[in-house]
């Protein structure tokens, strides 16, 4: 086991994530890192799975967790911005675990449900979708997480609320335009976290028990805001009620 992933989340964020190019606030990456540890101490197995890997930074994590649970981690990319070589030798090599990690060249819209089930083997527990920020792109990525998905997994999406990637926005709206078997259940900076309608309260529970352990700086500023009113931490969206940290 690689000594690296032996370090709290704190030393492994610094250590390993921020180190690699990309963008992804310290507090959205440490609540990542917690969520993915729930899923290894409760047993929760399978794939992970990202769609737009860039230079690995959010990937990071999802080897972390899959060489810690002895899961498959998957990666799909055009590798157009960064390319493929440099993303293992430059970024991932003190970290990347040959027989886990598995890098895909391509576009997500190339690939089915069926293709990419072909791939994993089984319903994945982690999905990132931070590839093309186009609406069109991300509606069908959105599609491929909710066809595939563990049905205790957990979907980050990407620049959500962001104004300089308004596609994703859309994409987001109009998918949940109609019935899904997904559901919000935390914001938390520049990420919408979803999972499986009946899971969100579960999830949400998990979520805020960590940031109310945590000494993170955004997780002191959302408990003074939770504790002036509740709402102040809440969303509303999509008939749903999800945590908000931004």
């Amino acid at each position: 086991m690689n000594n690296l992933f032996r370090l709290d989340h704190r030393g492994y964020i610094d250590a390993v994530t921020n180190h690699i190019p990309g963008w992804l606030h310290d507090i959205t990456a440490l609540v990542s890192a917690q969520m993915l540890e729930r899923q290894e101490n409760f047993g929760i197995r399978g794939p992970l799975f990202e769609i737009g890997v860039f230079a690995g930074r959010y990937f990071s994590l999802l080897i972390r967790s899959g060489a810690n649970a002895g899961d498959q981690v998957f990666g799909l990319d055009t590798f157009q911005f960064v390319a493929l070589p440099a993303v293992i030798d430059h970024h991932l090599n003190h970290i990347h675990q040959p027989g886990i990690v598995t890098l895909i060249t391509g576009r997500s819209r190339d690939f089915s449900a069926a293709d990419l089930m072909a791939r994993l083997a089984a319903p994945p527990r982690f999905v990132s979708i931070d590839g093309s920020h186009e609406k069109d792109d991300v509606l069908w990525d959105l599609g491929l997480a909710d066809a595939l998905l563990h049905e205790e997994g957990i979907v980050a999406v990407d620049d959500f609320l962001n104004p300089l990637t308004l596609g994703v926005n859309e994409a987001v709206n109009l998918f949940f335009a109609a019935k899904r078997q997904l559901a919000p259940f935390a914001y938390v900076q520049n990420k919408l976290f979803l999972c499986r309608p009946d899971r969100a309260l579960a999830e949400r529970a998990v979520l805020e028990a960590s940031i109310i352990d945590s000494a993170e700086p955004r997780a002191i500023a959302w408990r003074e805001a939770a504790a002036k009113d509740k709402g102040n931490v809440e969303g509303r969206m999509f008939g749903a009620v999800f945590t908000l940290v931004v």
